[in-house]
């Protein structure tokens, strides 16, 4: 049997995406024996590792998140400090601005959601990277690296974002892991398989070791924008991405099951050829040679474009245009079928 390892990229409210990209892994069979994170990603995987995925799908639905929410209403003016700390951080200068914000609310969330026992039961192995201030050096700890009764600290290490009035733990200061590695999949041995599950589009070390790599295709938005609707989207992108990303699923807004190029000919002239209004014995001839061209262009396609490739967007120009649901996998006749109806 394959063993399989899960890295969680750190981000804040973007964290949602994790939830629903675990849910469609579980759907597809995937069985982790290892599950590492950093800061979000800790929480999450460590929610997954003692397995409490549905509670944990309950938490950001619910927005139990929600006593995070007051403390940081107005975090974005501390961006300066932050770029601050970051800088500090890098000449390896410990002298951090005091910061004002109140970790209570973290501290708070991880001792209602996490189970040290039954993470510590878990057969699945546990892992988080932190930035160990007092002593200027990265920790990557699993759960049997951390003295029992510690667990939960680490977390809140892993997650400790630097706008929090620092607080020490156990004797030390720790900033979140991000800092270090935001997805520490250097912390998978080489001969596991690797999903990578994705919450920016930052440089990720290590990324090509990763079987499969869960993504969004745009921006998720603020790390610090927690909010029930925004996580219920969330939720729902990871969902599908996760299953874009196993399954090869094409297109960017819409999940459209693949085709080879050659079947997609019929399709194009299904679509374009009611756009042709003059209708001769060589209507298929001017489409291809003549429309098909034209149309890849607005589409802002490269010269070398495949038929497979103007069929997906073609589609998605179609389904949005109708408003048709994107949350769904479709086949290529089941999106026809849709904007057919839609018109």
């Amino acid at each position: 049997m394959k063993k399989w390892g899960l890295v969680l990229e750190g981000g804040g409210a973007r964290g949602a995406y994790q939830v629903g990209a675990y849910f469609a892994l579980m759907e597809m069979e995937f069985n982790f024996s290892k599950i590492v994170g950093t800061s979000i990603g800790a929480f999450n995987g460590a929610m997954f590792a003692q397995g409490d995925a549905y509670e944990c799908f309950k938490a950001w639905k619910n927005l139990d998140f929600s006593s995070f929410v007051n403390e940081l209403k107005t975090v974005e003016e501390d961006q300066d400090i932050l770029a601050k700390i970051i800088e500090k951080l890098r000449r390896h200068d410990i002298k951090i601005p005091e910061l004002t914000r109140s970790p209570y609310p973290l501290f708070r969330l991880v001792d209602q959601f996490i189970d040290e026992d039954k993470l510590r039961n878990s057969d699945i192995d546990f892992g988080i990277c932190t930035v160990n201030v007092s002593d200027l050096k990265v920790e990557k700890l699993f759960k049997e690296d951390i003295e029992k009764g510690l667990i939960k600290d680490y977390i809140i290490a892993s997650c400790y974002i630097p706008f929090f009035k620092l607080k020490s733990l156990h004797g030390k200061i720790f900033l979140d892991g991000g800092f270090a590695s935001p997805a520490p999949i250097e912390m998978i041995e080489d001969d596991m398989d690797i999903v990578l599950v994705r919450l920016s589009d930052r440089n990720i070390k290590n990324e090509e070791r990763a079987k499969y790599i869960v993504k969004p295709n745009k921006r998720l938005g603020s790390t610090l924008g927690f909010d029930t609707d925004r996580a219920d989207e969330l939720i729902k992108n990871g969902y599908f991405d996760a299953f874009r990303a196993v399954k090869g699923l094409k297109g960017e807004e819409y999940y459209i099951l693949p085709i080879k190029e050659e079947e997609s000919l019929k399709y194009i002239y299904k679509i374009l050829k009611e756009k042709v209004y003059e209708i001769d014995n060589k209507v298929i001839r001017k489409i291809f040679e003549e429309y098909v061209p034209k149309i890849a262009a607005e589409l802002e396609m490269p010269e070398n474009f495949k038929y497979d490739e103007l069929l997906y967007k073609l589609l998605e120009r179609e389904a949005e245009k109708n408003k048709i649901d994107r949350y769904k996998i479709y086949t290529v006749e089941g999106l026809m079928r849709e904007i057919e109806n839609g018109f």
